[in-house]
């Protein structure tokens, strides 16, 4: 029992009964034997059942042992890293004591705790035998890394950092630039996951259904994900490399919108007045063809996203407006082509219609190719002033960061179009237009009304 318990890997699968592959059991080592641990991985890994074994590990192996966890939101604490820890305590050998929410204590000073906070003092006060662990660690601010550098100025503290590799900038980030010296690192790509191992990215895209669908350990990142990302975003896509392959994106200079700017407004909370109107934004598609889009506003706080595959969309979206239409104060239609006459049945309905064709010339003539140039680029500065918050919807995401420009021979702002977007694999960015119609502001140009960025 001693060697069992002294042995995170031997803990995890004899005593939380758990089996474990290969980078899974080298990172509880690692949190063993060093004193910084830091792991870059994709999407479905694994890595927060790891986080638990290691919190679980180290409280029953030092009865002295503390192990605080944090996280960038309270949910990502009590949901993901802490409900990992819950499922891992109920199927265990050892009969622990009963679990709060987010605390495990078997003594005075021998407790695991989940804490999420944007106060560094909070961190203030642990000392001793201490993991530390930080799940999501790309979006747990510096103010928390400074406060547990003070942590580990004083007795024997480990700390292990993982997240998937969104934003290539801030302390995660510097773990395996700057300070990679002082940081034993692990990099999981999903091809070195249960699933995928041994497989080569020629291989996968030329399975079958059936030869896709074989997945040893369904709960990990599967083949028929990744090649369904490989087929939405493409290898290029700065998605693609950090969600399936494990790495912090290299963004052309071309490409509009920050990876970085956009995980931000993900996780950004902003205060909006109870009495603030809503402005609607829709993308509508043709018979055949992508989804028709709707995506609700208050200021900067996306509210909601509605999506219909539907030939004719104009019954779906009506009724999904209908619950909220006293709230409603402008819905911005995409108004070139089979959008004008959806717009107009909007306007027969009673709603507030501003009709946007994205080719017309900008406001700014200057700066600006057309419209949809002056329009993208207001989103653009929304989302890099930190004037966004609430985007959820990961497909949105991924189609704004893959928005790119460039400056013509007259210094003006163009926008790839769709069909330049086709020839490079990139499916019609609807849910990024749809957005980015939310957020027109119509207002009034020399006596006409004009529809130009927030």
């Amino acid at each position: 029992m001693r060697r069992t318990v002294n042995d995170p890997v031997r803990f995890a699968q004899g005593l939380l009964c758990q089996r474990l592959w290969h980078k899974q059991k080298a990172i509880l080592r690692s949190v063993a034997a060093n004193g910084r641990t830091a792991v870059k991985a994709c999407h479905a890994s694994g890595k927060s059942f790891t986080a638990a074994a290691a919190v679980l590990w180290w409280v029953t192996r030092f009865r002295d042992g503390m192990a605080v966890t944090t996280a960038p939101t309270w949910t990502q604490v009590e949901k993901v890293l802490w409900g990992e820890i819950h499922r891992a305590v109920a199927g265990a050998r050892i009969d622990y004591p009963p679990l709060n929410k987010t605390e495990l204590r078997l003594g005075p000073d021998n407790y695991a705790l989940g804490l999420s906070t944007n106060e560094g003092v909070r961190f203030q006060g642990f000392h001793g035998r201490i993991l530390i662990v930080l799940d999501e660690a790309p979006g747990v601010l510096p103010e928390i890394y400074e406060a547990i550098e003070g942590i580990r100025a004083a007795g024997d503290v480990h700390v292990l950092e993982l997240g998937n590799p969104t934003i290539a900038s801030g302390p995660f980030y510097d773990s395996f630039t700057s300070r990679r010296g002082s940081t034993e690192l692990y990099t999981i790509s999903a091809f070195d996951t249960p699933n995928l191992d041994g497989v080569t990215l020629e291989q996968l895209l030329a399975m079958s259904p059936e030869e896709l669908g074989q997945n040893p350990k369904p709960f990990l990142t599967t083949r028929s994900w990744v090649r369904e990302k490989y087929d939405e975003w493409g290898p290029d896509h700065p998605l693609w490399q950090s969600r399936v392959m494990g790495e912090f994106p290299v963004q052309g200079e071309d490409a509009l919108i920050s990876l970085a700017w956009l995980e931000a407004a993900k996780a950004r909370t902003l205060t909006v007045a109870d009495t603030q109107r809503e402005a609607v934004g829709i993308d509508v598609a043709g018979p055949g063809e992508d989804e028709t889009v709707v995506y609700r506003t208050r200021g900067p706080q996306v509210v909601d996203m509605f999506a219909t595959p539907a030939s004719d969309p104009r019954g779906p979206v009506v009724d999904y407006l209908r619950p909220h239409r006293e709230r409603i104060e402008t819905v911005n239609v995409d108004a070139i082509g089979i959008g004008y006459n959806f717009g107009l049945h909007l306007r027969d309905q009673g709603y507030e219609v501003g009709m946007v064709n994205v080719g017309e010339q900008a406001t700014d003539k200057e700066k600006y190719f057309n419209r949809k140039a002056e329009l993208y680029w207001a989103v653009r500065e929304r989302f890099k002033a930190g004037d966004a918050a609430g985007l959820a919807d990961e497909r949105t995401i991924a189609q704004l960061a893959g928005v790119r420009y460039r400056h013509n021979a007259r210094g003006q702002v163009v926008i790839e179009s769709k069909e330049d977007a086709r020839k490079r694999g990139v499916k019609s960015p609807d849910r990024a237009e749809a957005l980015m119609l939310a957020w027109a502001k119509r207002r009034s140009v020399a006596g006409t009304i004009k529809t130009t960025g927030w």
